[in-house]
């Protein structure tokens, strides 16, 4: 039935999205999934915050799979819900996924995860949802230290979505081919921590910052886990 159903509202969206003066038209739609990410560098821990848009097909597979009762609305209580699975499940895929702080594998959850505008949102919109990660605490001491990400890390929170769409309501390959990947990241660091160099990127002393430009998928997401991609190396200095 989910199945059925994303096939109508998809034929909808594209036959009637010339009908709609603004807005999102997916007969002209890139399948491309945003990420931009900011991490937060403390002495103890790192906040992750993704800010994520997903254009294209993805967006009304994953409306379908919150609208459990399939009357086309989008309660508070099926967004709350879907978002609660999203955590437990996301998390459990996460468990076998670590950043290094000074060559020290790090954990990561999900603790918080949310669609702002999800309630207001027509069909063809696309999907936008906030994501916050939290790491395991370690000790930043004084002195120069490295944290190193594997950027396919970082891909984990998209690709789960793609895996509950595959899962629930039969996201195809085919479908999933389709996707570019575009992620930016932006890292910062407390008062007592400047950056002294970022691979890739460049580094903003005036904001304390350190940016890392777009990363582009040319094979489907999922199907990419296990590629190697080159790491991301950031050095800062602790006072």
């Amino acid at each position: 039935m989910k199945i059925f159903q994303c096939k109508i509202i998809l034929f909808l969206l594209v036959n009637l999205s010339s009908s709609f003066g603004h807005g999102y038209i997916f007969s002209k739609a890139n399948e491309e999934m945003k990420d931009n990410i900011r991490i937060e560098i403390n002495q103890n821990f790192l906040l992750i915050r993704y800010e994520s848009i997903y254009l294209g097909q993805i967006a009304p597979h994953i409306r379908l799979i919150i609208d459990t009762n399939s009357d086309n609305i989008l309660s508070s209580e099926e967004i709350t819900d879907f978002f609660t699975l999203y955590k437990q499940t996301a998390n459990q895929s996460l468990e076998n996924h670590f950043l290094q702080v000074d060559g020290k594998p790090v954990s990561m959850k999900v603790v918080a995860a949310f669609g702002p505008s999800l309630m207001l949102d027509s069909l063809l919109a696309p999907l936008y949802v906030e994501i916050i990660l939290s790491t395991g605490e370690f000790e930043l001491n004084a002195g120069e230290r490295e944290l190193v990400i594997d950027p396919g890390v970082l891909f984990e929170v998209g690709n789960h979505f793609l895996r509950m769409a595959k899962d629930e309501v039969e996201f195809t390959l085919e479908q999933e081919k389709a996707i570019r990947r575009f992620i930016q990241i932006q890292v910062f660091g407390e008062p007592n921590i400047t950056f002294i160099s970022t691979f890739p990127g460049r580094i903003r002393q005036k904001d304390n910052m350190a940016q890392i430009y777009g990363v582009f998928f040319e094979k489907s997401p999922t199907a990419s886990e296990k590629m190697v991609y080159p790491a991301i190396k950031i050095k800062v200095r602790v006072l």
